[in-house]
């Protein structure tokens, strides 16, 4: 029994173990099941000691724990039933869907594309690259970070594509153990199902492990490291660096899943940093500074490899975003370094900053907790007083932002990024309630760590302060529902539900002994820990039930087959609406393909046919009218109805967009017109 308590605790460590293995085997090109495995094994069996134990086993344990397995499956066969089908190139998920189905089939992240790069380069307005998908060396090169494309594609090995288009489930499930991991050790096994059921449940998480988002496999990995963090400090004979460098490592593999989540870093590098000069003793000091540096450098090797995957793999987009980048991580780095400075050579004010601090800890700690609270209170206001305005209105995101205000009927505003709004984006998913028990749980948390000298509360503070605020603070999206809320998935969420199951507990009672009125506080707890469950439910139509791009897969294996039908290898795609179409047939078809943006001439597909050696070449298009065509075509191919969920600024999405496409299939022919295939 002891051994199913750990499982909440184990899992986050085993997908590390998973993704150590897995982002160097692809940087290597060598992502194969005989190199993945055996490291993986290696490094979760170096890691199993590390692990904090878990609870001793009691029936209040055993049946939390039975309780999240019942969620936990429960959810993903709802879940399973509603995976999106991203097979196409539309946003985010689009891109990581097709590199994972990639690299489930193939050792290496770079995509050839054979002979189509010399055939685009003969023509003018050709290409053999597309969006998020750049030409380089004869490959493409897709954008971002690897890492979930690779844990993706390890359950393609076992599951082939559909567990690689449901497989962010997988994931989200490890992130709803660690959520209840870290909440068990600050709130006890009960109230720890509170957050853990309010965050399954919410529509947020719902929509972004449906398909390929990056946000689910950061949540487990924050949150997971949070829950060790807790237990390296609190358990007996636990601070031996081992533990904080394991601490550190899955910290820091939030910047491997996303290179942004280097803001967690330093939270974790500024908490560490507050632990290491806290204590009184020289003994205990010296153990926390080894306790710090260990962390720290966990963190900081995991941020690297994370960077060094879009530097090899992702060059342009590096190139595309290298002031974000520069700034981002140039200001992490600084942290690290100030940090392990101090470290080193503690400066001679600290002993006396420390026993001040110490002789004073109980108002400092009520400081801290106004602090917070007063944040909250201008975070909760800031559209009374405030505009955000970070949005270039010259770029494509400004002509998006207009496109959304006309069809709210706002004012057109191009440069307004809609900051102001960010914590009444998550009001409008997890209910006010909770959003205000998330600040109280915050403070109570900021008080038990100075007041109380918490290590444990005080690295919660400082990494959900840092990581969950900063993109509350600047959100740096296109502000649509539901895709502009991800930003606020991997922190903001778990961190304010968690934080308010710290508030629920106290208001409870819990481990305070008899407490006033404590039938009434045990009342109102309850009412408002099921008001923190059921808030998300009333959020759920129609956003619950829709597959992403619904019948997308099906649609591209039906090309797939009409080319193999053909004989033909090598494809012509013109870009028409919705989407284009280049890596999708790339991928999927395992096709060469040249791709034109604007309608081609005669003489441009006749260039091309040469170019490639005047073999059998298709042109498709999802319009029919791209083509001079030598008869009217009568028949397409994969014709669907896709579904979306529908796109607003004003709060929950309502609605749902179908849309519906076929796709229109010829042979070119040597004076550049197309023949209907067939």
């Amino acid at each position: 029994m002891t051994a199913a308590l750990a499982v909440p605790d184990r899992l986050p460590v085993l997908l590390l173990a998973v993704a150590v293995a897995a982002v160097p085997a692809v940087l290597l090109g060598q992502l194969r099941p005989a190199v993945v495995v055996p490291v993986a094994a290696v490094v979760a069996a170096a890691t199993w000691r590390l692990v904090p134990p878990p609870p001793r086993a009691d029936a209040r344990h055993v049946t939390a724990v039975a309780a999240l397995v019942v969620l936990c499956a429960a959810w993903v066969v709802v879940g399973w039933r509603t995976a999106a089908e991203y097979v196409v190139v539309n946003r985010d998920p689009g891109f990581l869907t097709l590199r994972a189905l990639w690299l489930a089939e193939h050792p290496s992240a770079l995509i050839g594309v054979g002979d189509a790069a010399a055939a685009a380069a003969a023509v003018p307005g050709a290409a053999a690259g597309t969006e998020a998908f750049w030409l380089d060396g004869g490959s493409l090169h897709v954008q971002g970070n690897v890492l979930l494309p690779a844990l993706l594609a390890v359950q393609g090995w076992l599951g082939g594509e559909q567990a690689v288009l449901a497989g962010n489930l997988g994931i989200g499930v490890v992130a709803l153990a660690a959520v209840y991991a870290l909440a068990r050790r600050l709130v006890g096994p009960v109230w720890a199902l509170v957050p853990t059921a309010g965050l399954a449940v919410s529509l947020p998480f719902l929509t972004f492990t449906r398909a390929a988002y990056t946000e689910p496999l950061t949540v487990a990995f924050l949150c997971g490291g949070l829950a060790l963090a807790h237990g390296a400090w609190t358990a007996r004979g636990s601070r031996p660096a081992r533990r904080h460098l394991l601490v550190g490592a899955l910290v820091g593999a939030v910047a491997t899943a996303r290179i942004d989540g280097a803001v967690a870093v330093v939270g974790l590098v500024l908490g560490y940093l507050l632990l290491a000069a806290g204590p009184l003793g020289r003994a205990d000091r010296r153990g926390a500074r080894r306790a710090a540096l260990a962390a720290v450098g966990g963190a900081t090797a995991m941020t690297l490899l994370g960077l060094a995957d879009v530097v090899v793999l992702s060059p342009a987009y590096v190139r595309e975003h290298a002031g974000q980048l520069t700034a981002l991580l140039g200001a992490a780095a600084l942290v690290v370094v100030v940090a392990v400075t101090l470290l080193l050579v503690p400066p001679a004010w600290s002993a006396r900053t420390r026993t001040v601090v110490h002789r004073h800890r109980a108002g400092v700690g009520a400081g801290a907790a106004a602090a917070v609270l007063c944040l909250a209170v201008a975070l909760a206001s800031r559209p009374l007083w405030w505009q955000g305005r970070a949005t270039d209105p010259a770029t494509g995101y400004g002509h998006a932002v207009q496109v959304l205000q006309a069809a709210a009927g706002q004012p057109l505003d191009a440069a307004r990024s809609y900051d102001e709004q960010t914590l009444t984006w998550v009001a409008w998913y997890l209910g006010g309630p909770a959003v205000v028990l998330g600040f109280a749980g915050l403070a109570l948390l900021a008080h038990r760590a100075v007041a109380r000298r918490d290590p444990a509360a005080t690295l919660v503070v400082a990494v959900i302060g840092v990581a969950a605020v900063f993109p509350l603070l600047r959100v740096s999206i296109t502000p649509d529902q539901i895709w502009a809320v991800r930003r606020l998935l991997p922190a903001t969420f778990p961190g304010l539900l968690v934080a308010g199951a710290v508030a629920l507990a106290a208001l409870a009672g819990t481990g305070a002994g008899p407490a006033r009125w404590g039938g009434a506080r045990r009342a109102a707890a309850g009412v408002l820990a099921l008001t923190v469950v059921g808030f998300p439910l009333t959020t759920w139509r129609p956003g619950a039930s829709v597959v992403e791009l619904s019948g997308r897969a099906t649609q591209a294996h039906a090309v797939c087959d009409a080319l193999d039908d053909l004989g033909v290898e090598r494809v012509v795609w013109t870009h028409s609406s919705p989407f284009r179409y280049l890596a999708t047939l790339r991928v999927v078809c395992d096709v060469e393909v040249v791709e034109f943006v604007e309608p081609p001439t005669t003489a441009d597909l006749a260039a091309v046919r040469a170019a490639w050696g005047g073999g059998p070449v298709a042109a498709l298009s999802f319009d029919a009218t791209d083509y001079a065509w030598t008869a009217p075509p009568t028949a397409s191919v994969g014709g669907t109805a896709s579904t979306t969920l529908g796109r607003t600024l004003t709060g929950v999405p309502r609605t749902v967009d179908t849309t519906w496409s076929e796709v229109w299939v010829g042979l070119v022919q040597g004076d550049g017109s197309v023949a209907p295939a067939g």
